[in-house]
């Protein structure tokens, strides 16, 4: 794992979140963002990269201060979609041999959701994700060849329109973990997702003690 990077997505105005940057909401006693933080940090990865933007920079990098490991990259652009903030961060890859890209808002994304994307990878030209009943899901990792169409997203197009080139690239697994396609992106759906939890939890749970018995 170590010979690749990932980049979470952190640069999000939050506006469809009634209250103010979700990603700094509590859900489940910590803040929303730290969740994927955490998972990731316990994998042993490359270099971990938080992009960040107006106007809740402050307020994410007052969580990621405490976490020495990430580095920002700062999106100015980040108004004009998720294709600029995909770029912001992959302008900071440098001789890996891939890299993972998740949103922040996706707390219940596993350690062995990782683990199995990445076992996936056969070499630069890959791009591989998880799939939930047909939904295709993140992490989503790429290799070393798509870096530069990474690099020249624009707008609100994201690493999916790296697939119009050649479909084929595409490996997938089944994931049972809900997780890789929940987002949450207003209050209902933080209200409904922590009803859940116990459940989603209790599947992540499980995954991880199956990649440590193995």
């Amino acid at each position: 794992m170590r010979m690749f990077d990932v980049i979470v997505l952190a640069a999000g105005s939050s506006r469809r979140f009634a209250h103010g940057n979700k990603l700094i909401q509590p859900y489940c006693g910590r803040p929303l963002i730290c969740h994927v933080l955490s998972v990731i940090e316990q994998l042993d990865i490359g270099q971990p990269i938080i992009v960040t933007g107006e106007p809740y920079r402050d307020e994410i990098m007052s969580v990621v201060v405490t976490r020495p490991r990430w580095r920002e990259a700062v999106n100015k652009r980040a108004t004009e979609g998720i294709g600029t903030s995909i770029a912001t961060g992959a302008a900071l890859l440098n001789g890996t041999r891939g890299v993972f890209i998740c949103p922040a808002d996706m707390p219940l994304i596993s350690q062995n959701d990782f683990q199995r994307t990445a076992e996936l990878f056969v070499g630069p030209t890959s791009i591989c994700r998880p799939m939930f009943e047909g939904r295709p899901g993140h992490p989503v990792l790429f290799g070393s060849a798509h870096y530069q169409r990474l690099r020249a997203l624009e707008g609100d197009v994201g690493g999916a329109s790296m697939l119009r080139h050649d479909p084929r690239l595409l490996a997938t697994y089944a994931s049972v973990n809900q997780g890789v396609v929940l987002d949450l992106d207003t209050a209902e759906q933080f209200t409904r997702a922590a009803m859940e939890d116990r459940f989603l939890t209790s599947v992540a749970t499980r995954e991880a003690t199956s990649i440590g018995e193995n």
